[in-house]
């Protein structure tokens, strides 16, 4: 029986998380929904659902969902930046997710109702493949880590509240969309995968360095999901 043809959901938070991917994008069609924006075309051979799904845990999982249940994507990449906690990272290093959940709520009370799950594995698949794109990007100026990556609805921006949820999960970098999607992408059985570059160390400089390495951080992150798409059609050629 064939491989059944790999049609990607895509989904950054902000406008510069998506802008590379949305300017190299062919054959883009758009669609409203929710009242956002779904661009659907082709990226590096493969046919693809772009989506800027605004801040937060429920614009991230509206949009995954959408992605799964109207578009019917097999697959899901959540790009975008987050802040560094663990002290091997540097600013524009960027995390591949290994496993992912919140840090602002009660992970054993998740884990008793449907899904049943409280903290979400990325796809080996696709963890491999970000890996081996990571690898071969040119002049790259950053390293790359696979780890635990958390979300929660906050930026953090404080050094006491960057403390805390290191000791109670021993995270890489935090964010605020990614372990929604995850969650979604659980629920469905779905692939996923998800990349982020470091803007900041969550700390109480990390508005100032949002400010100054979120567009760059952005580009990295995007970029690698370009490679990973190269990637995936010539391993399928």
């Amino acid at each position: 029986m064939a491989e059944k043809k790999a049609l990607w959901g895509i989904i950054g938070a902000m406008d510069a998380e998506i802008a590379l991917l949305k300017e190299n994008m062919q054959a883009m069609s758009q669609r409203e929904i929710s009242g956002l924006t779904f661009y659907q075309g082709t990226l590096a051979g493969q046919e693809v659902v772009l989506v800027c799904c605004s801040v937060g845990k429920v614009n991230a999982a509206i949009c995954a969902q959408t992605l799964a249940q109207v578009f019917g994507v097999t697959h899901l990449i959540n790009t975008g930046v987050a802040g560094a906690l663990d002290s091997r990272l540097d600013i524009l290093d960027l995390v591949i997710s290994q496993e992912l959940c919140y840090h602002d709520g009660d992970l054993d009370i998740f884990s008793r109702y449907p899904p049943y799950a409280s903290v979400y594995p990325g796809s080996p698949e696709l963890i491999s493949l970000a890996k081996q794109a990571c690898e071969g990007m040119e002049d790259r100026n950053y390293s790359f880590y696979t780890g635990k990556i958390v979300s929660g609805d906050v930026f953090v921006s404080d050094k006491a509240l960057k403390e805390s949820i290191v000791a109670r999960f021993a995270p890489m970098c935090v964010e605020m969309e990614g372990a929604a999607i995850a969650h979604v992408a659980y629920a469905n059985k779905l692939p996923f995968v998800v990349l982020r570059s470091m803007s900041d160390k969550a700390d109480d400089e990390a508005d100032m360095s949002f400010d100054e390495f979120a567009g760059k951080a952005a580009v990295n992150s995007s970029a690698l999901v370009i490679k990973m798409m190269e990637l995936w059609s010539q391993n399928r050629q």
